[in-house]
């Protein structure tokens, strides 16, 4: 039976060539996501900022979570020698007038700390003397060599949004590796006012007394934190070993951390390739229909094609596994490097090569090709011994009508659910009910266009084969006869080219829509005339900065809090705190109190949260502030609907936190002078809002890139079918050419079944896409925004690149097969 089917390949080498570099592309993309994922799993956490010290408390990059009172205590412990407060805060470096960007740092500016701190890297001075004075500022020797910096020379640092002049008197070295993020060191004080952390700290270095273990000094400073962390969503934690460079915020690593981004990438490339997979070998064994009937008319038994063809899928994978697996380790580091733009693995991520990656990436792509095999062979049973006999090609039978209902019923489904959407049928629970009808009409919608897509090309080409016979040139009639008589031909590539322009437009244009949604969000919330914000990232604002604008100016401070609803567990929440009448720069709908008015004892609570945890106006909630040991009993004064331009929870100004350092300041009115800066970014009404979309397009890039790349997998494999049968069709280009066609004519046929092919599917796709952006339009209140929810941007590319591909290709395959006629 092996041998036979050696037989049967060498009369179709197309089909087996198309299943083998379908299941290569497939595996190698797997592969290099499997390299990464398992590279992301294995790295160790890089330990700097804290590596000269054993034990670190924080929790994790809350600013100034640690109250002096925990601090004392901890410096009172037998088993503690010292203690090390550490503060950081954002520190952009100017130099002649130039921001510095390190490359290869975590964030792109540098880190403020006091002096005091030096001793947990350790930090030595190199050159010069520490900083002993407000106006003086001591460089690590990384940064300062890529800055150009030499002690004695003036440069400027930008905290809290105002540049101030700082003499560099030293140079500093850390003892270790110090690759990923860039220190600034200050006074002591200097560093506590510029961080604006009004005696809270952020983390403490602790170095245990003579004598004392490790182990005996965790156990003494877990008893401290026993009263902070007790019913605490903001547990504060203690650190050593590899942990440490967690502590220190400089690794931030996606595993194991809600909503993985990596794995969700290695699951729909997976999917994806399934689908394209299983569609390629299917239309193989579909062309090899005749060949197949043939070893039935001469006794072969099912189960003896069954083995014959599962051995060729296993064979065909185990190659594509040897060639993948190579490709997909030069890949890796390719696609590590995009996700490190994107923010998805950090600055410290190397990619590891080990086996595991490659055993699976050669299982994934065994188990692939079994399945679409087994999918395959129960329609090669279907073959009749008869069809031997037959003239006519098996391929030129009737698609199955299941498919075609079950495409139709998707259709219904979509339409059902855009109907209870958009016509509020049915109560839908804020925010998800809407968010998960909204996704199973793009689901129902992209499993219908890519089952109907076939149907669809087969009736296109029924429309247009008598305008093609009127046309006058061969080629055109006999294009449009071939993709209607041998519509299953086509089947594979239209679905998998239906499937890919389909699924990138909808994600794309869905992101197009929430992108538009903040920014209309912003429009209905923000009545300020203008919005200021620091313009590194994790920065702030500083009261100067408010104070200089004028009284209407409004600063707001966002900081997490520890919320717990009577009878529920504790929940983390963000809270903000104003300075300045917040109803003068936001109109948002409350319920209860005026949001300005909230006295001590009091807080306002966002709808959505309010409702989840079963809180009203007038409810009793504790909360517990970041570092205080005990919860405060308050009211909840106000419910306001939810905007992004404050936290979950709005506490009085008036109380034991100070409201700066600001996120945002807020201004009605003029500016009165021009504050943009290197630190500053002033955004006026209408560039605020669209700075608004922009920041939700930003939080969610990784998204339309992952669709794109399935759409750019799945316009390979179609142009790849489309391709590739063509080297299974000499019988058939020798008969037209007996016939009396020229090389052209036939080259001009195949190049038009392609453009007949592609162009149905790209009308079809956006079709879908158009329907789904109507979907999204209506939802908005209107019809005006319906162009700006189609990605035609995104799609051109893949259209154009699929029509140029699947036609180039044809013509090109055509003339390589009729090169030698004899």
């Amino acid at each position: 039976m092996l041998w036979l089917a050696w037989r049967t390949v060498r009369r179709h080498p197309g089909s087996v060539l198309g299943a083998l570099i379908t299941l290569i592309l497939a595996a190698t993309v797997v592969g290099a996501m499997w390299f990464v994922v398992d590279s992301d799993e294995r790295q160790r956490p890089v330990v700097e900022r804290y590596a000269g010290v054993p034990l670190v408390v924080g929790t994790g990059g809350i600013a100034g979570a640690l109250p002096p009172g925990l601090v004392r205590a901890l410096d009172a412990l037998p088993e503690v020698a010292r203690t090390v407060p550490d503060l950081t805060f954002v520190a952009p470096l100017s130099v002649r007038g130039a921001t510095v960007s390190v490359p290869g740092d975590q964030y792109p500016s540098p880190a403020g700390h006091g002096w005091g701190s030096a001793a947990l890297t350790p930090f030595r001075i190199e050159r010069g003397r520490p900083p002993g004075a407000p106006g003086e500022v001591a460089v690590d020797a990384r940064l300062a060599g890529a800055a150009g910096v030499a002690v004695g020379e003036r440069v400027e640092v930008a905290v809290s949004g105002v540049f101030r002049p700082y003499e560099v008197v030293g140079v500093a070295a850390a003892a270790g590796a110090w690759r990923h993020q860039s220190a600034l060191f200050f006074t002591d004080d200097h560093a506590a006012e510029l961080a604006g952390r009004r005696g809270g700290v952020d983390a403490v270095g602790v170095f245990p007394a003579g004598g004392v273990d490790q182990e005996r000094l965790g156990r003494a400073v877990g008893r401290v934190l026993e009263p902070y962390n007790r019913r605490s969503a903001l547990p504060l934690r203690v650190s050593t070993g590899d942990a440490r460079g967690r502590a220190e915020g400089n690794v931030v690593t996606s595993s194991g951390e809600g909503f993985n981004t990596l794995w969700f990438l290695v699951y729909t490339t997976g999917l994806v390739a399934v689908g394209m997979v299983s569609a390629v070998m299917g239309l193989s064994l579909r062309r090899r229909g005749r060949e197949l009937a043939v070893l039935r008319a001469e006794g072969a038994r099912p189960g003896q094609l069954r083995v014959m063809l599962v051995a060729e899928a296993v064979l065909l994978a185990l190659v594509a596994g040897a060639v993948a697996v190579p490709l997909g380790g030069l890949l890796a580091p390719v696609v590590a490097g995009r996700l490190r733009e994107f923010r998805v693995l950090n600055a410290a991520f190397e990619v590891h090569y080990t086996p595991l990656p490659a055993l699976w990436t050669v299982l994934f792509g065994v188990t692939v090709a079994l399945a679409a095999s087994v999918l395959a062979v129960r329609r090669a049973m279907r073959i009749r011994p008869g069809d031997a006999l037959a003239e006519a090609p098996a391929e030129g039978r009737r698609l199955g009508r299941g498919r075609l209902i079950t495409g139709l019923a998707m259709f219904v489904l979509a339409l059902a659910l855009t109907l209870v959407l958009i016509g509020n049928l049915v109560a839908l629970p804020e925010p998800l009910g809407p968010m998960i009808a909204q996704l199973a009409i793009m689901m129902s919608l992209v499993t219908a266009v890519g089952l109907v897509a076939p149907w669809f090309v087969l009736l296109a080409g029924s429309l247009l084969r008598p305008a093609a016979a009127r046309a006058g040139p061969a080629g055109a009639f006999l294009a449009t006869a071939n993709v209607v008589f041998n519509h299953r031909r086509f089947a594979g590539a239209a679905g998998s080219l239906t499937l890919g322009l389909t699924l990138a437009g909808v994600i794309i244009g869905t992101q197009f829509f929430h992108d538009w949604r903040a920014a209309h969000r912003a429009i209905a919330d923000v009545t300020a005339d203008h919005v200021l914000k620091p313009s590194a990232i994790n920065n702030a604002l500083g009261e100067d900065l408010r104070r200089g604008l004028g009284d209407g100016a409004v600063g707001v401070r966002m900081l997490p809090v520890t919320v717990l609803p009577e009878g529920r567990a504790p929940v983390m929440m963000t809270a903000s705190l104003a300075t300045g009448d917040l109803t003068r720069v936001l109109s948002l709908t409350v319920r209860g109190g005026p949001l300005g008015g909230l006295e001590a004892g009091q807080v306002a609570m966002s709808e959505e949260p309010a409702a989840r945890h079963g809180v009203g106006v007038g409810s009793r909630v504790r909360i517990r502030l970041p570092g205080a040991p005990d919860e405060v009993s308050v009211t909840v004064a106000a419910v306001y609907a939810g905007t992004t331009e404050l936290g979950q929870v709005l506490l009085p100004s008036a109380g034991p936190l100070q409201a700066e350092p600001y996120a945002a300041i807020y201004v009605r009115g003029p500016l009165g002078r021009e504050v943009s800066s290197a630190a500053v970014v002033s955004y006026d009404r209408r560039e605020y809002v669209e700075s608004k979309a922009m920041e939700s397009a930003g939080r969610n890039r990784v998204l339309p890139y992952t669709s794109m790349l399935i759409g750019v997998f799945c316009l390979v494999a179609a142009v790849n079918s489309l391709c590739l049968a063509v080297v299974d069709r000499r019988r058939e280009f020798g008969a037209m050419r007996r016939l009396g066609m020229r090389r052209g004519q036939v080259m001009w046929m195949a190049g038009w079944e392609s453009v007949l092919t592609v162009l149905p599917v790209v009308a079809l796709s956006l079709a879908a896409v158009a329907a789904l952006g109507f979907v999204h339009a209506v939802s908005a209140g209107g019809m005006a925004s319906l162009m700006s929810f189609i990605p035609f941007a995104w799609l051109a590319p893949l259209a154009g690149g699929a029509l140029l591909g699947a036609a180039a290709g044809s013509v090109l395959v055509v003339r390589a097969v009729m090169r030698n006629e004899r």
